[in-house]
């Protein structure tokens, strides 16, 4: 199924509402987000399962549909960073919608002076869906990462409204961030040698973390799993 979200409508009992089950979670690497001054396209959110030659999109049907950013770690926090697209007018989407695509959704930074403004921004278009204390301070939001959260408004034949339980999306992690880059190797002067050791190889990576550096070896030990290695301490 290409869509990110969609109902569940599965048997309950009468008076049970429905829920939203997220089945495509968005891809959690290499997306950049961009600042505002950057004054180019904050690009496009896509799902998991996208390729070169199938690209998937959020969907979701039949409700009045709230989209808007919340801090990775729970409670989810509303983040102050903004989601940019053409129907985000107030850094969140908001749409009363039959069969619609959340395409074209990026994920703007929001500068650290400009955080609590963001913030302020929220309270007064009433958006945090988990009802968290907006007041609490901002330093223990992490930047470089993001969930998307969903909130639905469904409107009875009799007129009833009811606001179905907000989900959340796996988390979004910023391509350009040190901390959370998906590590990449630029070049490896060998990938075997031979089991007497001693042989040097040398791999060149961009934005290496401390906790990253890692060697699997291609062979086992008793248990029949691969035999793992650490680098030493001056390496890192």
């Amino acid at each position: 199924i290409d869509s990110l979200h969609e109902l569940s409508w599965e048997a309950e009992p009468a008076l049970s509402l429905p829920t939203l089950v997220v089945v495509e979670e968005p891809k959690d690497r290499g997306m950049r987000f961009r600042y505002e001054c950057e004054g180019r396209s904050a690009g496009s959110i896509l799902g998991a399962s996208s390729s070169e030659s199938s690209k998937t999109q959020p969907a979701i049907e039949k409700v009045k549909v709230t989209v808007s950013l919340v801090t990775k770690d729970i409670p989810h926090r509303p983040h102050p960073h903004c989601l940019v697209g053409k129907d985000c007018p107030h850094s969140s989407l908001i749409k009363l919608i039959h069969i619609f695509s959340f395409a074209n959704l990026g994920i703007q930074c929001v500068r650290r002076k400009e955080l609590e403004a963001s913030l302020q921004k929220r309270r007064s278009l009433n958006i945090d869906p988990f009802q968290t204390d907006l007041s609490r301070g901002i330093e223990d939001i992490d930047m470089n990462a993001v969930r998307l959260c969903f909130q639905c408004e469904l409107e009875w034949e009799d007129g009833k409204k009811d606001c179905l339980k907000p989900v959340v999306s796996k988390p979004i992690y910023d391509k350009k961030a040190t901390t959370t880059s998906q590590l990449k190797i630029t070049r490896l002067n060998l990938d075997r040698g031979p089991c007497t050791g001693k042989t040097e190889v040398y791999m060149l990576c961009d934005k290496v973390q401390k906790a990253h550096p890692g060697i699997v070896e291609d062979c086992t030990q008793g248990s029949g799993h691969p035999a793992l290695s650490l680098f030493g301490q001056s390496l890192g």
